[in-house]
């Protein structure tokens, strides 16, 4: 396993996930770092290049690993294979377009009345990129990286990919057929995530998760999306994606989820799954940042744990607002002294967790 520092972060997330009461921080210290460029996506061909774009990833991952080198944070060097937004839903056989740094799903169904063009198959394009996109990944570790959990949507998040915008008039004009394609993702995700689990290494009876870079423990289910239901009511969401949600997440340990700060009006609802362990709060464009909002951002997240990303200042500035809340922060830092600082500011903060 790389870093020596290894088992101290699994046993700091072992005590924040066990925490029953509130107080707790763990510290996602970011530090800047000179990478390579990683030419565009659109580039590549990827039937004959996927080596080519992954390993232009991996290297461009490098530097900053090397930054963080010594640092006592809570995360460790991960990586998988990345490509944007589409792999989450084409795997059920879509085509997708590729853009400079991500790529965009291309809707496969026509009506609801026909689910045959959804695929659960090894075969779809896109699953065998993941799965050799993985082994590749593999291929190039030496002890110095571990490879993470991709994460993956929500039915309705996926069924806005397959269906398009058609679908929020499909909640309206259709429900039997929508919730007919509710419950066939629902199967569906749950088949491919397992795939997921599958292919990233296990570490210490858990994984490592992409969207922090550290330690949950074994059967957790993250990430899961459901930026669909920024654009619905509450009534849709607790109609069409809430209660298919429950259903995914059964038999999973732990769950991560991740929403918007910018549409917070259904997180009380999801703040409510069984097993969430994380709820991770993004930034969004034209909004607040989460840690100069915290009073909007704590009234529409319950007591759930919390994934908050800041500035150091920002953090130094609003720590203590936190003390409620077990909060995993995600810190973008000045240079390493400032990182150096901020760990020791949070660990100093923080209820003991060893």
């Amino acid at each position: 396993m790389p870093l020596s520092h290894a088992a101290r972060v699994i046993e700091r997330c072992r005590a924040f996930y066990a925490a029953r009461e509130p107080g707790h921080f763990l510290i996602n210290a970011q530090v800047p770092a000179d990478a390579p460029a990683i030419p565009p996506l659109y580039d590549f061909d990827l039937d004959r290049q996927l080596d080519a774009w992954l390993d232009a990833n991996l290297e461009a991952a490098r530097p900053g690993w090397a930054a963080k080198v010594g640092l006592d944070d809570d995360t460790l060097p991960s990586i998988c294979p990345r490509f944007g937004i589409a792999e989450h839903s084409a795997w059920l056989g879509a085509e997708v377009r590729l853009q400079e740094t991500t790529c965009l799903p291309t809707p496969l169904l026509d009506s609801l009345d026909d689910l045959s063009p959804l695929r659960i198959s090894p075969e779809t394009r896109w699953y065998r990129y993941m799965r050799d996109g993985y082994a590749h990944l593999r291929s190039r570790q030496n002890g110095d990286f571990i490879l993470s959990v991709r994460g993956t949507m929500t039915p309705m998040d996926i069924g806005n990919a397959v269906r398009g915008d058609a679908l929020f008039s499909d909640f309206l004009l259709d429900p039997a057929g929508a919730h007919r394609l509710m419950a066939f993702l629902t199967a569906a995700v749950r088949w491919y995530y397992d795939q997921l689990l599958g292919w990233a290494d296990e570490v210490a009876g858990g994984h490592i998760f992409m969207y922090h870079s550290s330690w949950m423990a074994a059967r957790s289910i993250g990430h899961i999306t459901n930026d669909a239901a920024m654009l619905c009511s509450p009534t849709i969401y607790d109609t069409y994606g809430f209660p298919y949600e429950q259903q995914l997440i059964q038999g999973y340990a732990g769950v991560l989820f991740h929403v918007h700060n910018q549409k917070l009006h259904f997180a009380p609802r999801a703040a409510q799954l069984p097993n969430l362990r994380l709820l991770e709060v993004t930034n969004d464009p034209k909004t607040p940042v989460a840690l100069e909002d915290l009073p909007r951002v704590l009234a529409a997240t319950g007591r759930a744990n919390l994934m908050l990303y800041g500035t150091s200042d920002e953090v130094r500035a609003h720590l203590a607002e936190l003390r409620g809340r077990n909060v995993l922060l995600s810190v973008a830092c000045r240079d390493r002294a400032d990182a150096e600082d901020i760990v020791a500011f949070v660990r100093a903060h923080s209820k003991p967790l060893a």
